[in-house]
């Protein structure tokens, strides 16, 4: 059973979830707090808070969640993303924990990449990097519609990309998603170009990303312990780490370098 969360608080998300209702027959639910329509395979879920603050999510009891939101993104880029939960770095600004990660759900976030990547919207389609609660271990993901407030309230786009997630879910539930490999990402920036690519071109399916601005802090320390926690807590657990090597420094080549042979993980430049 996958379930979908969306907050009353989101249009985007609530749009997105109005249209997956709508268009394929869910059974209104009575009597939950927070499980509201449902078919044979996939529950619905409403919830009042922000989705990073879910922390309760867990109680659904699903197999996999996948949370329809809104994106922010400070230079209004209009975009279409997917991305695991988690934070690298000691600090928790939007929910979850510092330094933990949630269960990341490779397979099923490649297929909603895949079918992001075919909505016919001029906008970017892309991973990010892991970031923001809730803290979950059931597998989850977030897919999410926005940039400028014109995006994010579009209702005709909203139902495009709705029905894009709803066939990735479908299609991961009938066992129809192929994959080359289970990785996790290391480098590059919040939207990682390459590592999304590697996705689409080759099938990759990326569990948990970190960009480089997370791998050290101000004070020289480094946040790569955290890596073991996405080995962990992922499922499928990812075969190795692809280094986005050029975007790394000299100090992150070193101690990610390092921190990879201390766990025994293959890494892949690109």
């Amino acid at each position: 059973m996958i379930g979908i969360v969306y907050s009353t608080r989101d249009p985007a998300g609530s749009n997105m979830a109005h249209r997956i209702i709508s268009a394929n027959g869910f059974k209104q639910v009575e009597g939950h707090r927070y499980l509201k329509y449902e078919d044979s395979s996939i529950r619905m879920y409403e919830i009042e808070v922000p989705s990073y603050a879910a922390e309760f999510a867990d109680g659904f009891i699903c197999d996999a969640l996948v949370f329809l939101s809104r994106h922010k993104s400070e230079a209004e880029v209009d975009a279409f993303t997917t991305h695991s939960l988690g934070n690298w770095r000691p600090s928790a600004d939007f929910g979850g924990k510092p330094k933990q990660l949630s269960f990341a759900s490779p397979v099923l976030m490649l297929s909603a990449l895949r079918a992001l990547s075919k909505v016919s919207e001029n906008v970017e389609k892309t991973y990010e990097a892991t970031h923001h609660g809730p803290l979950l271990n059931t597998p989850s993901l977030f897919v999410e519609i926005g940039g400028s407030e014109k995006m994010v309230e579009n209702k005709a786009t909203a139902e495009r990309l709705a029905d894009a997630v709803f066939s990735a879910i479908t299609s991961t539930q009938s066992g129809g998603v192929e994959f080359s490999k289970t990785v996790i990402g290391i480098g590059s920036n919040h939207y990682p170009e390459k590592f999304s690519r590697l996705a689409l071109e080759k099938g990759y399916a990326f569990s948990h990303i970190m960009p480089k601005y997370a791998i050290l802090n101000d004070d020289g320390s480094n946040n790569l312990d955290v890596v073991e926690q996405a080995v962990e807590r992922s499922s499928p657990k990812p075969e190795a780490v692809v280094l986005d090597w050029k975007s790394l420094n000299s100090v992150m080549k070193e101690q990610t370098i390092k921190k990879l042979n201390e766990i025994g993980l293959d890494n892949e430049k690109v």
